[in-house]
């Protein structure tokens, strides 16, 4: 094996030793920066004045930066009060124009979800961010899903727009949710907002203990902020919070979602998390190697190349994918290879249908070339892809394969 691929190798595993990857059939460890156990951030919804009154300068006694989801109407009420906010380094999120919650809130009838369509939630979300840049000068990349409802339309109109909050923004927060975030997992698109309106600190401490247990994200969800009321996160829990977060004895790196869900996309870069393909915009399906599954006793993901390194004939790489329309596709591959470890045999499989080829010389590994190796007639529906050696060899290496990518046939 080439001396460029055994250093490849060596890095990799000096990165599973250090706790931010491991083989895909281990549980993974995340790492939090400078040895802290957990993160926290806190969250508020609709830009109720007390946010900008009472919540804002307590948290800014602590030094603590919190995410405030934003409705525009209510950020003129206290404009002041919000640009302080901006200045003091507080995130300000998007909340929606008109806060559309299901018809089931009768308060919500006029601008019912069950009403909209995903153009006009589209239009919308845009509209809400052109105008908080106006007014406070900060376009926003993390929204909160008013009432913590992700559907738009009724009965088989339903749909989801959690695909539109994951195309316009970072981040997308739930509400009232009984999980924290699991950092190497989370779709980012759906992060859990567990409540803290109306709880005493000894309520919330056993959920924070539990979230540090297991190196969580726990993202805090609220209202108003002040001593008493209904949906009011209560000012001396909060203090008692910013406290315990702040002693750094307790591990705890407490942030906005936006810079917290930045480092979580920074580490993920370095591990590849299988999940369902979809065709894009253009009906295209990329099966890149950090949504694969890597099988077998010596496969690896290489985070600096992204892309898959075979060491042995009984590795493979598996994708879920799901296929609009019935065709042949055409099949593009993105690999490097030695190029004296060029030529061993490649299957990529599906059902009862195979694409067969050798592995093209490349120019070194890397040296990633891009090249259609063939055509693949596809089913309609869910279904699994497998890449994996046509042949048995027990030296060498296979390929490192970046991605495949499948595309209708003209």
């Amino acid at each position: 094996m080439a001396y460029k691929h055994l250093l490849r190798n060596l890095s990799l595993s000096c990165l599973a030793a250090a706790g931010l990857i491991t083989p895909p059939a281990v549980s993974q460890t995340f790492q939090w920066p400078e040895g802290k156990k957990m993160a926290i951030s806190l969250t508020f919804d609709d830009a109720r004045g007390s946010q900008a009154t009472a919540g804002v300068p307590l948290l800014n006694e602590y030094g603590i930066r919190g995410t405030f989801y934003l409705v525009p109407s209510a950020v003129r009420k206290q404009l002041g009060g919000w640009q302080k906010a901006v200045a003091s380094g507080h995130e300000m999120g998007n909340h929606s124009l008109h806060h559309p919650c299901s018809g089931n809130f009768v308060w919500s009838r006029e601008k019912a979800l069950e009403t909209y369509t995903l153009d006009q939630m589209r239009s919308e979300l845009t509209e809400t961010n052109r105008q908080i840049q106006s007014m406070l000068g900060v376009t926003p990349v993390s929204y909160a899903y008013p009432c913590g409802h992700t559907f738009v339309g009724r009965g088989r109109g339903t749909r989801s727009f959690i695909p539109l909050i994951s195309e316009l923004f970072v981040t997308g927060r739930g509400w009232l949710d009984e999980a924290p975030v699991d950092p190497a997992y989370c779709d980012l698109a759906q992060l859990t907002g567990m409540e803290t309106d109306g709880k005493d600190f000894e309520q919330i401490l056993p959920i924070i203990e539990a979230a540090r247990k297991s190196g969580q994200w726990l993202v805090l969800a609220g209202h108003e902020m002040a001593d008493s009321g209904p949906q009011t996160t209560r000012l001396a829990m909060l203090r008692k919070l910013c406290e315990y977060a702040k002693d750094p004895n307790n591990g705890i790196w407490i942030a906005p979602v936006n810079e917290i869900a930045g480092y979580v996309k920074a580490v993920r870069d370095t591990i590849n998390i299988p999940e369902l393909v979809v065709t894009d915009a253009k009906g295209i399906l990329h099966l890149t190697a950090e949504k694969g599954k890597g099988t077998g006793p010596q496969i690896q993901y290489m985070p600096k190349w992204k892309a898959f390194g075979w060491f042995g004939a009984a590795d493979a790489v598996e994708w879920e994918i799901e296929v609009p329309r019935a065709g042949i596709y055409e099949v593009r591959m993105e690999w490097s290879v030695d190029d004296k470890e060029a030529g061993k045999a490649f299957v990529l499989e599906t059902g009862k249908v195979s694409l067969s080829g050798k592995v093209p010389r490349s120019g070194g590994w890397e040296n990633f070339q891009s090249k259609s190796v063939g055509t693949l007639r596809l089913t309609a529906g869910a279904q699994k892809v497998k890449f994996r050696p046509g042949q048995a060899f027990v030296s060498g290496a296979l390929l490192d394969l970046r991605q495949i990518v499948l595309s209708p046939a003209q």
